[in-house]
């Protein structure tokens, strides 16, 4: 049975496979659809045919055994300035760079030396300006000649006269800094049927020693600025460089209320007995399990400083919040017995405040007085 004839476009150079009875005749390519004559097969013609359809299965077999991930690889594209017109802007650009910079060199440096050394090299000599306010050179030694005499050699009178230079003014002693920072933070009202308000902040000694007494006193002023009472705390012992919460306690009529404060203190107040010092450890604030309630406790451990027992403890303590702002006060004045150098631990309550507004507490204690 004779084999089909495979033969090629003329047009698209592919190549197709026909029957073999369509010999001597037209076809039309499967691809480009051009007409392809087809001639009679002679037995030369056969052979040749043969050996193309060996040559093109072998280059299939070959292509085959190539990995298709391989066969289809694409190579990068070349990498490198697309554009030469871009080169060209890029290279002007950088030149017009570099003459700037060589433009600002010879400005900073090159007129500077021309001024200094003149227009034939020679070292200008420095101006000077005289007592007239004229400009001068100074004047060149000669061989032979005397030295000038100058201002501030010995026997030569100054500006100050025959004595001597004039002395140069002492720079002004620094102004010195208060002795205590008043730091208010807020009004916090609503205690003892609302007739008592506490300005609330804090007291620090700025000195380097230890102050015996500081009272504190705040002008408390309306909106107006009229004068309506004024809140005051007395605090004892505060170490140098120590602060101390600041709870000043403001009696007032029933219905006033405070919005400004004009602070002031004393330091040298009489009548306030010399009483030791008392001292804080292990501050724990208590709160109350009820979540509506608005009271509390705080512990504290003392210790009497002193060398003779106290009868009496003042507590002035802050609570703070967990943004770290004053939520509250607590006041208390505590009859206990506190013998010298021994710690005694005591509580005492806080109110108007809820507790889990309270995150901290900072507490100072004292001798009653």
């Amino acid at each position: 049975m004779p084999e089909a004839v495979t033969v090629e476009c003329g047009f698209c150079h592919k190549h197709f496979r026909c029957p073999p009875e369509v010999q001597a005749r037209s076809v039309r390519c499967p691809y480009c659809k051009t007409i392809v004559k087809i001639p009679g097969v002679s037995e030369e013609g056969r052979q040749a045919i043969e050996a193309m359809n060996d040559i093109i299965a072998a280059e299939k077999a070959d292509r085959d055994r190539v990995p298709m991930s391989v066969r289809h690889r694409v190579a990068p594209p070349p990498r490198g300035i697309r554009s030469r017109t871009a080169a060209l802007v890029w290279a002007g650009v950088l030149g017009a760079v570099l003459i700037a910079c060589g433009i600002g060199v010879y400005v900073r440096y090159g007129r500077s030396q021309a001024a200094e050394y003149g227009e034939k090299g020679a070292k200008k000599a420095p101006v000077i300006a005289s007592k007239a306010g004229t400009a001068s050179a100074p004047a060149v030694a000669t061989p032979g000649a005397p030295a000038a005499a100058t201002p501030g050699t010995p026997g030569v009178p100054t500006a100050a006269g025959p004595g001597g230079a004039k002395a140069a003014a002492p720079a002004p002693p620094p102004e010195p800094m208060e002795p205590i920072t008043l730091k208010v933070d807020r009004f916090l009202g609503g205690f003892k049927d609302e007739t008592i308000t506490y300005v609330v902040g804090h007291v620090k000694n700025n000195t380097a020693g230890p102050l015996k007494v500081i009272k504190v006193k705040l002008g408390i002023a309306d909106k107006e600025d009229k004068d309506l009472g004024e809140a005051t705390q007395t605090i004892l012992n505060l170490p140098a460089g120590a602060s101390a919460p600041l709870v000043a306690e403001w009696p007032h009529a029933e219905g006033v209320i405070g919005k400004r404060w004009f602070p002031n203190y004393d330091t040298n107040s009489q009548g306030v007995p010399d009483l030791p010092a008392v001292t804080c450890d292990d501050v724990v604030a208590v709160c109350d399990p009820n979540t509506a309630s608005t009271t509390g406790k705080i512990k504290v451990r003392v210790t009497n400083q002193g060398v003779t027992p106290l009868p009496q403890v003042q507590f002035y303590a802050i609570l703070i919040s967990a943004e770290g702002k004053i939520a509250g006060i607590a006041k208390a004045t505590v009859d206990v017995q506190l013998p010298p150098k021994k710690p005694v631990d005591v509580s005492f309550p806080w109110t108007n405040c809820s507790g889990h507004l309270v995150h901290d507490v900072e507490v100072w204690a004292q001798a009653g007085m």
